[in-house]
């Protein structure tokens, strides 16, 4: 019996793709969901020149569309398929190996981005299955980005070290300079990833535990905790959000710094939030300022979370005077949120002061917090992305270049603070 057996007698329907078996020294498979990708072999190019780890790698193409899609969309996905096909056969060797998984048709009522991750990350396990190691990593990645060179070796380095990982980033930077774009997206890219580094740092600076991004084309996740915890989900979109967030809180979970996935910066009309969506709306606006959450939001969640330790040896009274501290807007989010009886709840279920906090930071997760953030942004309006940086930067007591530094020159120091 191997250890996701169980997993896959819940999975019904699935279908082992016809590929032949994997050798024992698979370490890293990853799934690369792509749909409408005329420039896919690009994205493959960038994964075959990457320098080979000691453990063999498998790369899976979920090329899938919906049953109901433009016959012009399912008669280039056709051609793009022949093209992956013949360049697969050309690339491929025993150590690093690519796999092609056509799925168009999938079932309208599902086909997206999540149903194609779920379908190569179960494919990816149940290679994993086959040869029974539960250590194997399924690395998640998308078919518009592009890495380093040393992407499976400086994972491997990570491994090394820390051979109880559950989970892991990879370090990312979108492009923020050249001439494959218009310079709109490039000024669009650089303001949106800004507003992810602030609300990752300004998450963390709160004190909650399990701050972290969620970026599909940048995690992995080892085999044996991806079927513990259920696998992927079927979301057509924040599908790596809320996968994410049953394995971070986990622990063991480490962040890949010493290189980059390079995630496209492109328009897309296929996902309603997420780079692309944010990206369309930038140019919609017309080069307009990206607002992100006022920093008072986060002072509020700090206040917060600073009592939750207390809160441990406190009656209901006690508990109740400590909930309406940090007044509005976060006493009517808690209240919204029925916290008094949830916390109750975690209490009595919970036998030591450590126990406690965990179980509530599983409860007061970082869906909540970004509900939290969305119901404060009535009382504290969203600000310019570049205002709200500056305001972090202050408070870390770093200083810029300068009075008015650029979007760019902001984004630089975000970057150093999180990678190093």
């Amino acid at each position: 019996m191997s250890f996701a057996d169980h997993y896959f007698s819940k999975q019904k329907g699935f279908i082992p793709c016809p590929a032949g078996p994997p050798t024992g020294q698979v370490r890293f498979i990853v799934v690369v969901p792509a749909c409408r990708e005329p420039n896919l072999v690009t994205t493959l190019n960038s994964l075959r020149e990457c320098d080979q780890p000691r453990g063999h790698v498998e790369v899976i193409v979920i090329l899938n569309l919906a049953e109901n899609a433009d016959p012009d969309d399912y008669s280039k996905s056709l051609k793009t398929a022949d093209e992956v096909r013949v360049w697969m056969q050309n690339n491929s060797r025993p150590e690093f190996r690519f796999i092609l998984i056509e799925d168009l048709k999938m079932p309208a009522r599902d086909a997206g981005v999540g149903l194609a991750r779920k379908t190569g990350m179960d494919q990816g396990l149940y290679r994993f299955n086959y040869i029974n190691n539960p250590a194997g990593f399924i690395l998640s990645y998308d078919a518009d980005s592009l890495c380093d060179t040393n992407y499976f070796t400086a994972i491997e380095s990570v491994l090394d070290d820390f051979p109880n990982t559950r989970g892991l980033n990879i370090y990312f930077e979108h492009p923020v300079t050249g001439k494959e774009y218009p310079e709109t997206i490039y000024r669009g890219i650089i303001l949106y990833e800004m507003h992810l580094r602030y609300l990752n740092l300004m998450t963390q600076s709160t004190g909650f535990p399990h701050a972290r991004h969620t970026v599909g084309s940048c995690f992995g996740v080892r085999a044996e905790y991806y079927a513990r915890e259920g696998g992927m989900n079927r979301k057509k979109a924040g599908e790596d959000f809320y996968f994410l967030h049953k394995i971070i809180p986990l622990g063991e979970f480490r962040e890949v710094n010493n290189t980059r996935v390079i995630p496209s910066p492109r328009e897309s009309d296929r996902v309603p939030f997420g780079t692309g969506a944010a990206m369309r709306k930038y140019v919609a606006a017309d080069d307009s300022a990206l607002l992100t959450y006022a920093p008072e939001c986060f002072y509020d969640l700090e206040t917060f979370f600073r009592s939750i330790p207390g809160l441990f040896a406190l009656t209901d009274e006690e508990t109740s005077e400590i909930l309406r501290v940090p007044g509005e807007p976060l006493e009517s989010f808690l209240e919204g949120i029925s916290a008094l009886e949830s916390i109750r709840e975690i209490r009595a279920n919970s036998g030591s002061l450590q126990a406690f906090v965990n179980r509530f930071y599983r409860w007061f997760d970082a869906f909540r917090i970004i509900k939290f953030l969305n119901h404060a942004s009535i009382r504290y309006p969203q600000i310019p992305v570049n205002d709200a940086v500056l305001v972090y930067l202050k408070n870390r007591g770093i200083a810029t270049s300068g009075d008015s530094p650029s979007p760019l020159e902001l984004l630089s120091v975000l970057r150093q603070i999180e990678r190093s």
